[in-house]
């Protein structure tokens, strides 16, 4: 008899008890949690306060940024200078960057201007009282989160000032300034004060403040608008109004008030026409020019606004990654798009900036 032939009942007798003994085997199944990756990620060069970024501007070369006591000018990526210095701590203090230098309130009475690349280097000093001894202090904190002044096209600086002048009329500082070469800093040319007659009724404020190309614009919340020219003339262009944005887009001038109406100009807010229709948050955002698109901001989210005369086309873009932050700038530089926030800055490839929110 062969040997298998022996073994082989044994082998049968084996296989017909290991299949009566019914074996249970756990399969154990592991799920890796693979987290989300955000539409916006952060530059995680800036960290602690500078994180708390109040204002932006631009020169198309550098992004300029104005945190809590401190200044960074951006260069993409995650190439950055920043330099401390006494800027406001205020959050509500948002001061204007122009396209070769900046101004901040230093004290109630002293003003500083800066070159943009060189926010250290040779600054010029402005004295308030000097240059009128009625003056108190600039007017820095608005109704709105409006910048607390305004600088146009031409380096024109604007900056509104308290005073205790009897008629409590309205007054600015007009100036020209020079920006200097690398080295020398700003000079600031004095053009003289800006006196706008307070209207008859005491409930007039200064509620709103932007420069656009070569001229400002000033609402009064019910003392009306007021355009402001370089040569210091001015004129009241529209009545009683709550603005707190004013923008231009495609030649228009745009202000959305309150009650869902807006009012346009497209002869350099010479003249207002007012429609109706628009919704009620559009009083309370702000509006920045990406590429050849306007791009409206509300809170933490991000829209593509379109004008077709007086009526809109509004898109919600992406903003996961800001949900838990207010947006206090948009700015565009080398085909990224960066949202400056209370919490951070957060970049974007534009060619996905504009992906509609699902």
């Amino acid at each position: 008899m062969k040997p298998f032939q022996i073994f082989l009942p044994s082998l049968l007798a084996l296989a017909l008890v290991l299949g009566s003994c019914k074996k249970e085997i756990e399969t154990q199944i592991q799920i890796k949690e693979v987290e989300k990756q955000a539409s916006w990620t952060e530059v995680t060069s800036l960290y602690g306060l500078a994180r708390v970024i109040m204002s932006t501007g631009t020169d198309g070369q550098a992004i300029y940024l104005q945190q809590p006591n401190a200044f960074t000018r951006f260069l993409g990526s995650q190439s950055l200078v920043t330099a401390a210095g006494p800027l406001p701590s205020d959050v509500n203090v948002r001061v204007p960057f122009g396209r070769d230098f900046f101004a901040y309130p230093d004290t109630d009475t002293s003003l500083v201007l800066c070159r943009n690349r060189e926010p250290l280097n040779s600054r010029f000093y402005f004295n308030l009282r000097r240059f009128d001894p009625a003056a108190l202090r600039f007017d820095t904190k608005f109704f709105s989160l409006s910048k607390c002044m305004a600088i146009n096209q031409n380096n024109f600086l604007l900056a509104p000032y308290v005073n205790k002048r009897p008629d409590r009329a309205f007054t600015f500082v007009l100036a020209a300034v020079q920006p200097g070469a690398l080295g020398s800093g700003p000079v600031m040319a004095y053009m003289g004060p800006v006196v706008i007659p307070r209207p008859a009724f005491s409930g007039a404020y200064l509620r709103y403040l932007v420069a656009i190309d070569n001229y400002f614009l000033a609402s009064f919340g019910d003392g009306g608008i007021y355009k402001i020219k370089q040569d210091g003339s001015f004129r009241q262009v529209y009545g009683a109004a709550t603005v707190d944005a004013i923008y231009k887009w495609n030649n228009t001038l745009y202000g959305p008030i309150e009650y869902g109406e807006i009012i346009t100009s497209t002869d350099a807010g010479e003249t207002w026409q007012k429609s109706s229709g628009t919704p009620q948050q559009f009083t309370l955002a702000s509006y920045y020019p990406v590429k050849d698109s306007l791009v409206c901001v509300y809170s933490n989210s991000l829209y593509s606004l379109r004008w077709n005369g007086p009526r809109y086309s509004l898109r919600p873009l992406k903003n996961d990654g800001l949900e838990r932050a207010t947006i206090t700038g948009v700015e565009y530089l080398r085909d990224t798009v960066y949202v400056a926030t209370t919490s951070g800055l957060f970049a974007r490839p534009v060619k996905a900036f504009f992906e509609a929110k699902q």
